[in-house]
């Protein structure tokens, strides 16, 4: 695990005052080491987290001597021991042991092929100079970041975080609007192709482009997850409990080859209890430490649901306790950390439980993010699964789902936005666009002007649950959530994997699409059919959980984060951000966490 830094296109190599600047920008990502290395007006940077081979040898940029070849990597290759093996029957021989080594090689044995065949998380550069340039590439989700930017002098920028960028000098100066105001208005917090910094964007998870000097970017698609939910939702028939489980466990099995520490984060809920079950059913000797946010008398608190799945498996649970002070206090580090704003306070008890593995020196944690945007785990769907039913001319079934949520007292309130800006035209949602920025009467100067991208993305086709899948995996919600995983794990130096966004668990989880389950009156039917295997009923048909939670209502009610939003709200207006109006308030937490963040950067209009 690793932040990765570098340049195409430069006069000159970096001076020491620069590339260490750049590069200590990006420490947290990675203390244990740093490396850099310039040729050819290409420059490579690298700041490591040994995870796995911690010698010296295994240190970035790596180059392979014959080629010339160079590779800068943030990530983990989890199927990397196998890759291997296929490579020394081709005829590559390692002077390493960890994962880093195998990406290059296998570039050299597979070039771009090498991506379909890993499993893992990844944002990487490769120099090759017989391309004349760097080939840069991205995960099929974005677990791992990749930022991109242009240099006012010509050069291509890119790195593991927007401040390795800015440090370089790329971006304007200035926030994007379109950013801000779809965060502001519907609470957008992440665009996997942007960032709220004008001249800085990301490459899209599932890309890889050839940056060659003074050339555009001409990004290509080598994972489309269209493509794959609709293959597996429309032809895919779902496994056996017991076949799913050897999947699932599959999964969890490479996530713990580690040279470091392993442990967990777990809440009282089916998606984190799996894998800690998973974890003790295939090594019942390993320490294994845990870690649970806890908001002692609050309904929200999970610790003693959490403490008796601790308990169950033989595992040492460690309990943080957020408080509204502390993420008051923390909150100027926090954002600095998230690159961005946030709408919700529930990342700072992400943050709190990656704190506390720090300091318990566990370096890498296995987590349930992404469970619920693959095996349709938000109640929300409810609404799309009745809506698909009426669309589809089969009112008794959307009857029939609306009845049984509510003789089980869970049916959500609809959330007509999401709903119809699905089921929309390309032009009817350009037109509902327009019509709320009109509606929304707390925009200052700054932003009336501005465009307002649709927050759902690009406009689908299908079953209208297989577009909410495909709309939440790859711009409503979980770009949002990885981002604020990766942020945080990578703030205290820690390494997160998500055996729930591994693409065989993933295919599991959309095979046959979710609508059959959510007429049985539950979410993510299927998962937990596979957990009862393992867990008690009180864990695996549990309603009502929700990950990261904090008690919003208290803390929105203490003295010093009232105050902290007045002053907030009071610098977006003088900033012409939001208008003096007080008929209609910004969510606080959104104008809280985008003042500290404007503040902080002193970003202009």
């Amino acid at each position: 695990m690793c932040g990765i830094v570098g340049a195409v296109g430069l006069r000159a190599e970096p001076t020491p005052e620069a590339a260490a600047a750049v590069l200590d920008s990006i420490q947290h990502r990675g203390p244990d080491a740093a490396g850099h290395l310039y040729r050819d007006g290409i420059w490579l940077g690298s700041r490591r987290l040994k995870v796995l081979d911690l010698r010296d040898e295994a240190n970035q940029p790596m180059a392979d001597a014959e080629t010339g070849v160079a590779l800068v990597y943030n990530g983990e290759i989890y199927n990397y021991l196998e890759l291997r093996a296929s490579l020394e029957q081709a005829g590559h021989r390692f002077r390493t042991d960890g994962d880093t080594e195998v990406v290059l090689r296998g570039y050299l044995e597979w070039g771009e092929e090498l991506f379909a065949r890993c499993n893992g998380m990844w944002a990487l550069a490769i120099h090759d100079p017989r391309r004349g340039g760097v080939l840069i590439a991205r995960d099929r989700f974005g677990e791992k970041p990749l930022y991109l930017g242009r240099h006012p002098s010509g050069p291509w920028w890119f790195g593991s975080e927007a401040a390795a960028l800015r440090a370089a000098g790329v971006g304007s100066g200035r926030f994007d609007r379109a950013r801000v105001l779809n965060f502001l208005r519907f609470g957008d917090a992440e665009d996997p192709g942007g960032s709220f910094f004008q001249g800085i964007s990301q490459l899209l998870p599932g890309h890889h482009a050839l940056l060659v000097p003074g050339g555009p970017l001409e990004a290509n698609q080598w994972w489309d997850l269209g493509e794959f939910a609709a293959s597996s939702w429309l032809n895919g028939a779902g496994a056996d409990a017991k076949s799913a489980q050897e999947v699932f466990d599959e999964a969890v099995r490479i996530r713990l080859r580690s040279d470091v520490a392993v442990g967990a984060s777990l809440s009282g809920g089916v998606d984190s209890s799996s894998i800690v079950a998973s974890i003790r059913h295939l090594e019942p000797a390993r320490r294994l430490h845990v870690f649970t946010a806890s908001f002692p008398g609050q309904p929200i608190d999970e610790w003693e649901r959490a403490l008796r799945v601790a308990t169950n498996f033989e595992v040492e649970a460690h309990r943080v306790e957020p408080t509204a002070d502390g993420f008051l206090d923390e909150l100027p580090l926090l954002v600095r950390r998230q690159g961005g704003p946030f709408d919700s306070p529930s990342v700072y008890a992400q943050w709190c439980v990656m704190r506390e593995a720090a300091s318990e020196g566990v370096t890498v944690l296995l987590d349930g993010q992404g469970a619920d945007e693959t095996w349709g785990g938000y109640r929300k769907y409810v609404w799309f699964a009745v809506t698909e039913a009426i669309l589809g001319g089969h009112f008794g079934s959307g009857r029939e789902i609306v009845r049984r949520w509510r003789a089980a007292a869970d049916l959500p309130s609809p959330d007509p936005l999401q709903v119809v800006g699905l089921a929309l035209s390309t032009r009817g949602r350009n037109a509902a666009r327009l019509a709320l920025r009109r509606s929304t009467r707390w925009l200052g100067p700054a932003l009336t002007d501005g465009p307002l991208v649709d927050p759902q993305g690009v406009k689908l086709h299908g079953p209208l649950l297989l577009q909410a899948a495909v709309a939440d995996g790859s711009r409503v919600l979980l770009p949002r959530l990885l981002r604020y995983a990766d942020r945080n794990s990578m703030a205290w130096s820690r390494e997160l994997r998500l055996p729930f966004l591994d693409e065989r668990v993933v295919r599991l989880a959309l095979a046959g699409g979710w609508r059959a389950g959510l007429e049985s009156g539950w979410t993510k039917v299927r998962l937990r059919q596979i957990a009862a295997q393992r867990l008690p009923d009180e864990v695996v048909w549990r309603r009502g959980k929700t990950a990261y939670d904090v008690p919003e209502r208290n803390w929105l009610a203490h003295p010093r984060v009232r105050e902290q939003v007045r002053e907030a709200v009071e610098f977006l207006r003088a900033r012409q951000i939001l208008t003096a109006s007080r008929t209609q308030q910004v969510p606080p937490w959104r104008a809280l966490t985008l003042a500290t963040f404007l503040a902080q950067h002193d970003l202009a209009a």
